[in-house]
């Protein structure tokens, strides 16, 4: 039974300045709600109870916010990764400062999803891969144009979906011993999972689902948009 998640929310959040200058990026409200409380509630609705926060900037005002957690019906602790420079220092920080379990949840904090948790447990769980990647069909933001040998427009697609083009979610699956191939320095996405891949310990993880994260102004407005067509519900 796997009950624990890491969050990664120390980003500054600088592209969505001004509304991170006296909150860290987890606290910029989407609808009703700040993007960390949609993870949590999330990730509640989903059996998980134990959450570690890794902070850095702006971490007093999370903390206020967020407090132990029971007012979400969890439990929280926090860690602080202060002066990490990518995801292969904050992660390496988690586990020089934090028990884990053997196998646990692990993820950024800005995004939202209706990803099922135990279906993805289970499909982590029936190998023996040290990591298991959630990743879901890739959105071109832009109109994609076939045209044939005289320049004539033959088709054109506005914003497609590209079933076949996966995309890496940020969310993950780690069993303890990743621990053994975090980085010295430089992201766990251009280290850690391109070495697990060479070794054949790296899974993929399919959602069709909901998905949407927020890095920019037109990111919320769209995960706005996104959220109001679903009625999406965790409480």
């Amino acid at each position: 039974m796997v009950d624990t998640a890491v969050i990664l929310a120390g980003g500054r959040g600088t592209r969505l300045f001004p509304l991170t200058a006296d909150r860290p990026k987890a606290l910029v409200p989407l609808m009703d709600r700040p993007l960390i409380s949609w993870i949590i509630l999330w990730l509640k609705k989903n059996g998980i109870k134990k959450i570690i926060i890794s902070t850095d900037y702006k971490k007093e005002v999370l903390m206020d916010y967020l407090g132990d957690g029971k007012r979400f019906g969890v439990n929280i602790v926090y860690n602080d990764h202060k002066g990490a420079k990518d995801t292969g220092d904050a992660f390496r920080n988690v586990f020089s400062n934090v028990r884990l379990p053997q196998t646990f949840l692990a993820m950024n904090s800005d995004q939202i999803t209706d990803l099922p948790i135990k279906s993805l447990i289970a499909h982590h769980g029936a190998s023996n891969h040290l990591a298991t990647i959630v990743a879901v069909p890739t959105r071109i933001p832009y109109g994609i144009i076939e045209h044939d040998a005289k320049h004539t427009v033959k088709t054109f697609t506005e914003k497609p979906l590209l079933e076949n083009l996966l995309m890496n979610t940020g969310i993950y699956v780690f069993s303890k011993d990743i621990s053994k191939h975090l980085p010295k320095r430089g992201p766990i996405e251009k280290t850690t999972f391109k070495k697990l891949a060479k070794e054949g310990k790296l899974k993929v993880y399919v959602h069709r689902g909901l998905f949407t994260t927020v890095n920019s102004h037109r990111d919320l407005e769209e995960s706005e948009r996104i959220l109001k067509e679903s009625k999406l519900n965790f409480i």
